[in-house]
């Protein structure tokens, strides 16, 4: 059975952490020292994360009942977080999924403060690749939440297997996913249904669209190939590895090996349930909970793509908090930031949200059931994949305007026309462009 034991750890180092901050003399650099008045936060407006910062922030407050905790949630958070900056209107401090380079170089965010944490503790207790987007010219602006690994995971639903009499294929419970890509393709053609036109209605392994960018670029790597040219501040797409990661995904979302729908999102396939399985991300675990509670799935660890290869994923510093320069609070603006981003604070942010955390000191007491799926089961088996986490460039300053913006929107053309070579290079010269104007700034 599934031993659910974290959140009693938590409120018990939480509960002796409270009780050694509490009085300590804080060094800041302005203000009273004291930690009282109002203070302005804003999240992004999810379920999920109501369900992580409504009882955090009370917990905050009872800590420190002399400030006023005024939380905002947006649903269209980083186009509102980018308005506000650009406008300066933005609250005094803000968990964002933003890059923040732009803001650090235009001063305005706050250096992180070695009263809260050192650049050197920072670099011992935080994964390094859920650091490279949190710093800027040497100093870091931003303390990460979680460190973002995309389509590491592979989700079943068992409900759409027993139904049908399938069993998983031997060696998947034990070893924490299929042995390779060969055997899970295998097993999705069989679970794959089409209609008379050779359509697929039922996806065996949906893994297109949104995050799908995330295959291509780790298939690059897979390859041996490399998209990122931070030497030179550049990318390259026209290149003969990044050819066959974008053969390699049509051609199973196209034609007759065709295994996903490459009309909808995976994600969206799988809570339908048009989709047995599909390829995810940790935290699909905490939505699919939320989304289908009655769903009976599992989750594994996806095997490399390319035969020989290490199971290369796109890595990169996830949600995290600034702090604004225009904060006129700044005493209760860093012990907030403190508060949550304390170990304790950190891993119960992740396994709410069903990310990794951050820190490496978070969520280490988990256990689950190899044999049921859940968010502890893909908090802990996704760790053995961070090793092979690719950072994403954060050189680029934006680099998820690369991932998300540019490379999500070629592939999808790329579905429509097929013309590969267009798609690529499209890539290449929108990526540069984009790191040219970042670094003319």
């Amino acid at each position: 059975m599934k031993k659910r034991i974290v959140a009693v750890l938590m409120t018990a180092a939480l509960t002796v952490s409270l009780a050694a901050g509490c009085g300590q003399k804080q060094d800041w650099e302005d203000g009273d020292g004291k930690i009282d008045g109002v203070l302005t936060f804003w999240a992004q407006d999810t379920l999920p994360y109501k369900t992580y910062f409504d009882p955090a922030i009370e917990a905050f407050e009872e800590a420190y009942p002399d400030v006023d905790v005024q939380v905002e949630y947006f649903t269209e958070f980083q186009d509102k977080a980018n308005q506000a900056f650009a406008a300066g209107e933005e609250p005094d401090v803000m968990q964002t999924g933003n890059s923040i380079a732009d803001w650090a170089k235009g001063g305005k965010l706050l250096e992180i403060p070695d009263s809260v944490i050192s650049k050197e503790e920072m670099e011992s207790i935080y994964y390094e690749s859920a650091l490279k987007n949190k710093i800027y010219d040497g100093k870091y602006y931003c303390i990460p939440s979680e460190i973002n690994v995309e389509s590491p995971s592979l989700y079943v639903n068992m409900d759409i297997l027993e139904q049908e009499g399938f069993e998983l294929p031997e060696g998947w419970i034990e070893n924490n996913g299929p042995a390779s890509f060969e055997e899970l393709i295998d097993f999705a053609k069989q679970l794959t249904i089409k209609d008379a036109d050779g359509n697929v209605t039922r996806s065996g392994l949906a893994y297109t669209y949104a995050q799908w960018e995330a295959n291509f670029l780790s298939l690059i790597l897979q390859y041996g190939g490399d998209y990122k040219d931070e030497a030179n501040n550049q990318v390259h797409f026209v290149t003969p590895e990044a050819k066959e990661a974008a053969e390699l995904l049509l051609e199973y979302c196209q034609g007759p090996d065709a295994v996903s729908d490459p009309g909808d999102s995976r994600y969206d396939l799988f809570i339908q349930g048009t989709a047995a399985m599909c390829v995810g991300a940790p935290w699909y675990a905490g939505s699919f909970d939320i989304d289908i509670p009655d769903v009976n799935y599992q989750v594994f660890n996806m095997p490399a793509w390319v035969d020989g290869a290490d199971p290369i994923c796109i890595g990169t510093g996830g949600w995290g908090y600034v702090v604004s320069s225009q904060c006129k609070n700044q005493e209760a603006a860093w012990e907030f930031v403190k508060f949550m981003t304390s170990a304790e604070q950190t891993g119960e942010w992740a396994y709410t949200t069903g990310a990794l955390p951050a820190r490496t000191d978070s969520l280490t007491d988990l256990s689950y059931d190899p044999e049921v799926g859940s968010v502890d089961k893909a908090i802990v088996i996704t760790q053995d994949i961070l090793p092979y986490a690719a950072e994403e460039g954060a050189y680029m300053g934006t680099p998820s305007t690369l991932n998300y913006t540019i490379v999500r929107e070629k592939l999808r053309q790329l579905l429509v026309d097929g013309d590969i070579d267009a798609a690529l290079q499209g890539m290449e010269d929108e990526g540069n462009q984009m790191i040219e104007e970042y670094l003319n700034r």
